[in-house]
């Protein structure tokens, strides 16, 4: 319903001048990211504003208040569309049509084909007992990073490394490698320099970066080819020709296998997209990574930072895991994690405490009214929830790591109250993020092992750990002080 309400034009916004200028050396905003310049807008302009569109993109529509944000995601209809990943879009679709065909990926495919293959992946996705099969081989992942703690921390003060984050990200690359390409790539200490798995782990993190130089601040890629845009071009190739190698070998050798008599396990998330169409496959694989990789080693981070600075936290985990885990070795399983509500909450409130980016992207499928403007069916709307979970008017003592708000009162069995629309870090909706289950996964099981074995300290300024460009990032370097735990 528009009645009544205020025109599109009357939206406040910079103009294009401005807001390109703001971006320049020297701007106002040069360097800064996309939640910095989005919060000093909120401020200027209220819960509503206009980010100009430059050079081929759209404007976007900016909101903050939870009715609007409600608003957009209740009226997304069956296949929510989301735009922003142009120049994946257009490397799919105009580059690389002979591997990609129709096999859009669901990053990037739209409308009833989204909807299709959005349908045909949840129940590999999105079934807990589609990831039971990870637990033990993840685990044992576990392990070796524990091993490679130990192997690269100083002998006298326990700290690792500078460049820590480099271990965390070879990690999480590690266990999504065995998700997506059904082998264990070596890349935490057996196997280092591998070749193909180091084009891959790095290719994913080059990607993100590019992406958001090229989707979301301003650039000509559309109008001329840019150095930016022709790297992005080589860094997808590379990463996809190495994944079609990857499953090819993973293919064979199955094959001979099943010749030698071998009973084969065909539930695993790689066979089982490979039923649905081995071009799914190899999209999928490499959009794990894509999305995965970064994004989860900064978590992983974020929530050791939280439990290194609030120490009687990471003693009330411990206790949790104690009972669950009697040795340093126990085995995880599917049932052994389902009693783990502490270390769930703590991971649930170093997303709150540390909102890793800005939100989510829609396309509005019909008018609707936003803080009372009428905004147009196929308009842009970007969905700022992740700056309300600092907000006081959401959360009480938004400044500090209470793990505890989110667990139920021991007294009443009630859990707080939150608005659902300002916690998302998965999205919402049936376009709410796929890999939420796996990330889940991941990250419990990385937490629970290393809090089980180390006492985690971190004894350097930490004011300011992340920047965010279009996802948080590390500002700072980790060099984590590990503590044998005594059993």
């Amino acid at each position: 319903v528009t009645d009544g309400a205020r025109s599109f034009d009357e939206i406040p916004r910079p103009s294009k001048w401005k807001f390109m200028r703001a971006f320049m050396p020297g701007g106002e905003f040069y360097n800064a990211s996309i939640t910095e310049y989005s919060t000093t807008m909120r401020k200027r302009h209220g819960d509503i504003y206009i980010m100009p569109g430059l050079f081929g993109r759209a404007d976007w529509v900016t909101i903050f208040n939870t009715k609007d944000i409600e608003m957009v995601f209740r009226n997304e209809g069956a296949w929510p569309r989301r735009d922003g990943l142009e120049s994946i879009v257009y490397y799919r679709k105009h580059v690389r049509p002979d591997v990609y065909g129709e096999a859009q990926g669901l990053a990037v495919a739209q409308d009833e084909k989204w909807g299709q293959l959005r349908s045909a992946l949840n129940p590999i996705f999105m079934q807990p007992r589609g990831l039971s099969m990870y637990y033990e081989p993840l685990s044992n992942i576990n392990n070796e990073f524990i091993e490679r703690i130990k192997e690269i921390r100083d002998p006298k003060t326990m700290e690792v490394p500078e460049a820590f984050m480099e271990e965390i990200s070879r990690l999480v690359f590690e266990s999504l490698a065995l998700v997506g390409f059904d082998r264990q790539m070596g890349a935490i200490r057996k196997n280092r320099n591998n070749p193909d798995a180091l084009t891959l782990f790095q290719t994913s993190r080059d990607i993100f970066r590019l992406t958001f130089s090229l989707d979301f601040q301003p650039s000509m890629w559309k109008i001329i080819s840019t150095p930016t845009y022709r790297k992005m071009i080589r860094v997808l190739n590379e990463s996809m020709n190495v994944a079609q190698k990857l499953l090819r070998e993973t293919q064979e050798e199955l094959e001979k296998r099943r010749l030698a008599g071998e009973t084969i396990n065909s539930n695993s998330m790689l066979q089982r997209m490979m039923e649905i169409d081995p071009k799914i496959a190899v999209v999928m694989s490499l959009d794990i990574l894509f999305a995965g990789v970064d994004a989860t080693s900064t978590l992983l981070a974020a929530v050791l930072l939280c439990l290194a600075k609030h120490p009687e936290k990471q003693a009330a985990l411990r206790k949790e895991l104690l009972k669950i885990m009697p040795t340093k070795d126990t085995l995880l399983n599917e049932e052994t994690m389902k009693d783990m509500p502490y270390l769930r909450s703590v991971i649930k409130e170093t997303q709150r405490y540390y909102p890793n980016g800005l939100g989510t992207l829609r396309t509005c499928q019909n008018d609707v009214v936003l803080s009372g403007y009428h905004v147009p069916k196929g308009t842009d709307v970007l969905l700022a929830s992740n700056v309300l979970m600092k907000d006081g008017k959401y959360y009480s003592h938004p400044e500090e790591f209470l793990p505890e708000r989110w667990l139920r009162d021991p007294e009443s069995g009630k859990k707080a109250q939150v608005s659902p629309f300002t916690f998302l870090p998965f999205g919402f909706g049936p376009r709410m993020c796929i890999g939420k289950r796996l990330v889940d996964l991941e990250v419990e099981t990385t937490v629970a092992k290393l809090i089980r074995n180390f006492q985690v300290e971190f004894n350097r300024d930490a004011s300011r750990p992340f920047k965010t460009l279009f996802l948080m990032e590390p500002a700072i370097n980790f060099p984590f002080k590990f503590t044998d735990v005594r059993d």
